[in-house]
C-alpha cells in the first residue's frame, strides 16, 4: 500500500501532492456532478496554537485540524509531548499538525509563541490552573495582544472553585464526579478503572466550544476566554442520572433481564427487548411464547420484580442458539441486538469500511502509513481529514520560525541557547 492511498476504497484521503497544494491553497479543486469546483475546508484559514499535551488537549485540536485548522503543536525540546512514547496514541491525535519545539521558560521562547499569538485564531492550552499564566500567557494579556484571540483551557475541574488546584486525570475526575461508583462494581478488579471516555469527551466539549466562539467572532469581531473542566464533561455526560436525583425520582434502572449480554452457544450476545412487543418477539425466536403469558413476565414492572428468574429462563434458552445465527433472527424481528464483538472483528466488517471513517495517513519517516480514525461525521460531498503525516518531533520549527519573520541567523542563535 502506498503512502497516500486509502485504506478502504469509499475513503476520502489526500495524496501528498495534494496534501502539498492544499498546504499552499487551503482548498481542493473537486469534480461534483461533472463540474469542477471549489471546495474549502470549514476551518481553513485558521490557526491553532496548541500548547497541548497528553489526550483531552490533543483530541481537541486533533478535530479542528480535522476541518482544515492549520495546527501548530509546541512542544518541549528534546522529548515533546510525553505520549510520543505511546505510537498507538500519539499518531492517533496529532497526525497533520505541525510540530515545533520551544522552551517556553526561556525569554526567547516567550518571544516566539508571543509573536505567534499576534497572528494567530486559537490558543489551546491544558496544563493545570494558573500554569500558563506564569508562563506569560494570561488571558488580560493575550487579549489585549490579540482581541480575536480565542482562548481556551482544559483542565480537571476549571480555572475556578475550591477543586481548581486539585491534581487531576481522567480517572481521578472520573471517581471524584460520581461517574466511577455509577459503571463499576465495588468488588471489581480493582485495577479496572472502567471505560476512558472523560478525556476524548471534554476534548470534544473544547472543540464545540471553540466552533461557537468562532462563530460568534464573526458577530462581534471579539475573541473568548472558554473555560473547560473535565468535572462538568463528566456531568454532562450524566445529565439524566443528574436530573433524576434532583427531583428526587428514582435513577434509572441499571439492570433489566431483558436487556443484557446473554451467552450464546459459541459467543455472547446483546440484547434488547425493552418494550412489550420486542419481548414477545424475543420468546416467540427462542421457542418460548408462553414465557410472555406467564404472570411473573406479563409486564414489564413484573418482570423486574422477577428479574432473576426471567434472566435463568432466557439465558437457557440463548445458551443453545450459534451467536450468529440468533443474532440475525433477532436484527429480522427488529430488535436491536449484537454479537459482542472484538476491535479487530469490527473493524474489518463492512459498515466501517463503507463509512470511511480509518484513513490511511503517511508516516514522518516515509514508513508504512499509519491506519487512523478520522472524523465522526461527513458532509455532503466531502468531509474533514488529515492534512499531513505524523510529525516528527520539531519536523517544522524552522518552517513556522520563518513565518515569524526569523532569519537563518537568529534561528541557529535561538537553537545554541535552548530555546528551540
Amino acid at each position: 500500500m502506498q503512502a497516500g492511498t486509502c485504506l478502504w476504497p469509499r475513503c476520502t484521503l489526500l495524496t501528498a501532492s495534494r496534501l502539498r497544494s492544499y498546504a499552499a491553497e487551503r482548498s481542493i479543486k473537486r469534480v461534483f456532478r461533472g463540474a469542477e469546483r471549489i471546495v474549502t475546508k470549514p476551518l481553513a484559514g485558521i490557526t491553532v496554537v496548541d500548547l497541548t499535551h497528553a489526550l483531552a488537549g490533543p483530541f481537541c485540536t486533533h478535530h479542528l485540524h480535522l476541518l482544515g485548522a492549520d495546527v501548530v503543536k509546541v512542544e518541549p525540546p528534546g522529548h515533546g509531548d510525553d505520549f510520543r512514547a505511546r505510537p498507538g496514541v500519539f499518531p492517533a491525535f496529532n497526525a497533520g499538525k505541525r510540530s515545533m519545539t520551544v522552551n517556553l521558560k526561556s525569554p526567547d521562547g516567550f518571544e516566539i509563541v508571543r509573536r505567534m499569538l499576534l497572528r494567530a485564531d486559537v490558543l489551546v492550552e491544558n496544563y493545570r490552573p494558573g500554569v500558563a499564566a506564569k508562563l506569560g500567557f494570561a488571558w488580560d494579556r493575550l487579549h489585549a495582544l490579540n482581541p480575536r484571540l480565542i482562548f481556551c483551557s482544559i483542565s480537571g475541574y476549571g480555572q475556578t472553585g475550591p477543586l481548581r488546584d486539585v491534581p487531576a486525570i481522567e480517572w481521578a475526575v472520573q471517581a471524584m464526579s460520581g461517574m466511577t461508583a455509577s459503571y463499576v462494581s465495588d468488588d471489581a478488579d480493582r485495577r479496572d478503572l472502567g471505560l476512558g471516555v472523560l478525556d476524548p469527551f471534554s476534548g470534544y466539549v473544547a472543540f464545540s466550544a471553540i466552533l461557537a466562539a468562532l462563530l460568534r467572532r464573526q458577530q462581534t469581531g471579539e475573541g473568548e476566554r472558554l473555560d473547560i473542566a473535565m468535572l462538568d464533561a463528566a456531568l454532562t455526560l450524566m445529565s439524566g442520572s443528574v436530573a433524576g436525583h434532583m427531583i428526587g425520582t428514582p435513577g434509572r434502572e441499571a439492570r433489566r433481564p431483558t436487556m443484557a449480554r446473554f451467552p450464546a452457544e459459541d459467543r455472547t450476545v446483546f440484547i434488547a427487548a425493552l418494550h412489550q412487543p420486542w419481548f414477545e418477539r424475543l420468546c416467540q425466536i427462542l421457542d418460548a411464547p408462553y414465557l410472555a403469558a406467564d404472570p411473573r413476565f406479563a409486564t414489564h414492572d413484573v418482570r423486574q420484580r422477577n428479574a432473576d428468574a426471567l434472566t435463568a429462563e432466557l439465558e437457557a434458552r440463548t445458551a443453545t442458539r450459534p451467536a450468529a445465527e440468533l443474532e440475525r433472527a433477532l436484527v429480522e424481528a427488529g430488535l436491536p441486538a449484537s454479537i459482542v464483538r472484538t476491535l479487530p472483528e469490527i473493524l474489518a466488517h463492512p459498515q466501517v469500511r463503507e463509512r470511511g471513517i480509518l484513513e490511511d495517513v503517511p508516516a514522518a519517516d516515509g514508513g508504512e502509513p499509519l491506519t487512523l480514525v478520522g472524523s465522526a461525521f461527513r458532509f455532503g460531498d466531502d468531509g474533514p481529514g488529515f492534512q499531513g503525516p505524523v510529525p516528527a518531533l520539531g519536523q517544522h520549527t524552522e518552517e513556522v520560525l520563518a513565518g515569524l519573520g526569523y532569519s537563518e541567523a537568529e534561528i541557529d542563535r535561538l537553537r545554541a541557547a535552548g530555546a528551540i
